[in-house]
């Protein structure tokens, strides 16, 4: 599995970084009493919802990368009764990574390695273990992919929610908020080969969440200022759609 964790190493780092705030300087303003336990009660009813929303889910295809690069991996993730998942890189199809979990196998595969395909049993303890010296490339971090759970972490961590209004995305009429988010108590909530983790946040970030009509995520993002290239971003479509994930033939198992 060395040379796809080479080919995937650009698209992977966007991915997480897709995920990673902006460090921010917060000017907190208004008065306190009454109006601010409406407002907190109002930020924890915003995410309370979506979390629920998502949790009523089974299935979701994710697109991570960066405001100039927003597809660089399509992930399809199904979590509902066996877990299933499909990632595969953007860009040039000639550098295609292609990752599939089916049943209690992930396979591994696409242009970039000539269509060759190798797989590994998901419990295999080299994926997990980076002491073991084995190099599982990206597999670690999509097998983490835990869609609800990452949102109820972030559920947790927001302390702020600031209504902007609605807001068109790719044709689809939205609700914006601004979140303000302690990165340290969202880490807690993820598992340790989350992706949301493969980046170092700052103490206090922002995000950017939209929302649909059901409280579904349609997108999270962020901008770091003065560096545009950095910004990033994360899309949810296809929520509830079945993952089908065929089994790739000629498969060989890795030594």
């Amino acid at each position: 599995m060395c040379r796809p964790r080479s080919a995937l190493a650009r698209p992977l780092l966007t991915a997480a970084l897709a995920t990673s705030f902006a460090l921010i300087t917060t000017a907190c303003s208004g008065g306190e009493g009454a109006d601010a336990d409406a407002a907190a009660y109002d930020n924890a009813d915003v995410l309370a919802e979506m979390s629920e929303a998502v949790a009523d889910q089974g299935s979701v295809r994710l697109t991570l990368g960066t405001k100039q690069s927003p597809a660089d991996i399509t992930v399809d993730s199904n979590w509902a009764d066996e877990p299933t998942l499909r990632a595969l890189t953007g860009g040039d199809p000639a550098q295609q990574l292609d990752v599939r979990r089916v049943g209690s196998r992930v396979y591994v595969g696409g242009e970039v390695v000539g269509n060759q395909w190798t797989y590994l049993e998901v419990d295999d303890p080299r994926i997990a273990d980076p002491e073991s010296g084995f190099d599982a490339g990206p597999v670690p971090t999509l097998l983490a992919i835990d869609v609800p759970g990452d949102l109820a972490a972030l559920e947790s961590a927001v302390s702020e929610a600031t209504d902007e209004g609605t807001e068109d995305i790719d044709g689809q009429e939205t609700e914006h908020y601004t979140l303000t988010v302690d990165s340290e108590t969202w880490f807690e909530g993820l598992g340790e080969s989350s992706m949301y983790r493969a980046m170092e946040l700052p103490a206090s970030v922002t995000m950017d969440l939209y929302v649909d009509d059901d409280s579904l995520p349609v997108r999270l993002a962020y901008e770091v200022p003065e560096k545009p290239a950095a910004s990033a971003q994360v899309g949810f479509t296809d929520w509830g759609t079945p993952v089908e994930v065929a089994v790739p033939q000629r498969a060989k198992p890795v030594s």
